[in-house]
């Protein structure tokens, strides 16, 4: 798999969790300029950061090395699953403040 493609899996499965590259390279412990590059391809991905990731995107990591070119990420079940449990939180919130 070419770090290009790697890359674009990458940010198309942030996108789709509507976290930006600052979000994540926080939480990676990383400068957003060492996170950019990944996401740009311009540099390796150690298999320990590719978990890493995988981990805070809660998705396995065939998921980010998928040589599939269907975008998978920003129209199936993972967008509309993050769009039911931010209502379903929403509503929870709403019931706590009742109280």
């Amino acid at each position: 798999m070419e770090l290009v493609e790697l890359g674009r899996n990458i940010c198309n499965v942030r996108r789709s969790l509507d976290m930006t590259q600052e979000e994540v390279a926080f939480e990676l412990d990383i400068s957003t300029t060492a996170y950019a590059k990944i996401e740009r391809g311009e540099t390796n991905v150690s298999f320990l950061r590719l978990t890493q990731i995988a981990e805070l995107f809660k998705v396995p990591i065939s998921n980010l090395i998928s040589t599939d070119k269907q975008d998978h990420f920003s129209n199936n079940s993972i967008v509309t699953e993050i769009k039911e449990i931010k209502y379903e939180l929403y509503l929870l919130r709403s019931l706590i403040e009742k109280k």
